[in-house]
């Protein structure tokens, strides 16, 4: 018997042509297609670097889609980043956007307070008790830092120990009801220690009544077994991963939803106000019953035991 991938299933929801579905009436830019757009992400990017006091060098992202904060971490932030992605044509262009990125320039400012070396005789003119200051200059490819898989995230063609940070923006991925096998691939490719972030901004939040959540599961638009925050939480410490926090997204959720149904009553009126998308139709009905949405996890991979010292 051979083995299928857990999230198998996804690859009949998210195929070529998803992300020119879900950009036809996104309230933000193409290149942001998550809830926040780019201040959320230059807000994910700040919390990941006190989090990990800046020590980042290689970064993982979570259903990447066309690749857009990935270019930007590595141009910006200097990581080497690597995407996985299921929708191929996504793919291609996340690629692309790193190679048509070109090269960044990084400026490093050397500041030495003896003078008694040559470097740094030669590098100021002033007295000898003045600081000798150098500039250095070096030049990287965007495309030399960023890598995107055609992959499922369930199960990732990539290595262990690998990554210092794994991040998701609306990873869909994880409303597949296998999840905690993405979540046993996230504590896999993280190192000893390292962290995990992500939001996802439309599935229920905490507190909804189990009728509702059934109802929910059984609505012919919004169904999607075990999707809620409750089970997110089942399957993270399930998979092994410590959990340092939690809170749901209602807030972002309510902002980033009614500006994209918003945009539909604009664009496609219709005489009872109904909208043109059933199932941010229907979501958008059962959030106002159920009261919150979404979730927004840090986690990390457990560190390494000490060991025991000798007798």
């Amino acid at each position: 018997m051979s083995w299928k991938d857990p999230g198998s299933s996804d690859a009949e929801i998210y195929k070529d042509g998803f992300h020119e579905r879900l950009s036809r009436f996104w309230p933000g830019p193409r290149e942001q297609l998550h809830s926040g757009g780019w201040a959320k992400t230059q807000e994910m990017t700040a919390e990941i670097k006190r989090l990990t006091t800046g020590e980042v060098s290689r970064a993982l992202d979570l259903c990447c889609g066309e690749g857009a904060t990935a270019v930007y971490l590595a141009a910006t932030e200097g990581w080497e980043v690597t995407g996985v992605e299921l929708v191929e044509s996504a793919v291609m262009v996340a690629r692309a956007r790193a190679e048509q990125y070109g090269t960044v320039v990084r400026v490093k400012l050397e500041v030495s307070n003896s003078a008694s070396s040559a470097e740094a005789a030669e590098a100021t003119t002033t007295a000898d008790e003045t600081p000798a200051v150098r500039l250095h200059l070096s030049y990287q490819s965007v495309a030399d830092l960023v890598r995107v898989a055609h992959a499922s995230v369930h199960y990732m063609p990539l290595p262990s120990n690998s990554y210092d940070v794994v991040y998701g923006q609306d990873p869909d991925g994880l409303a597949n009801e296998n999840r905690v096998y993405a979540f046993k691939e996230v504590l896999r490719v993280l190192r000893p220690g390292g962290l995990f972030y992500f939001w996802h901004h439309w599935i229920p939040g905490p507190g909804w009544r189990p009728d509702l959540l059934l109802e929910y599961w059984g609505d012919p638009y919004t169904g999607s077994p075990r999707l809620s925050y409750e089970l997110y939480l089942e399957d993270l410490r399930a998979s092994g991963l410590q959990l340092a926090s939690v809170t749901h997204t209602t807030e972002l959720s309510a902002r980033h939803m009614g500006a994209m149904a918003a945009r539909m009553r604009r664009e496609v009126p219709s005489l009872d106000g109904s909208l043109p998308d059933k199932w941010l139709e229907r979501s958008l009905e059962f959030a106002s019953r159920g009261g919150t949405m979404g979730i927004h996890v840090v986690a990390y991979k457990p560190p390494l035991p000490l060991p025991l010292p000798l007798r």
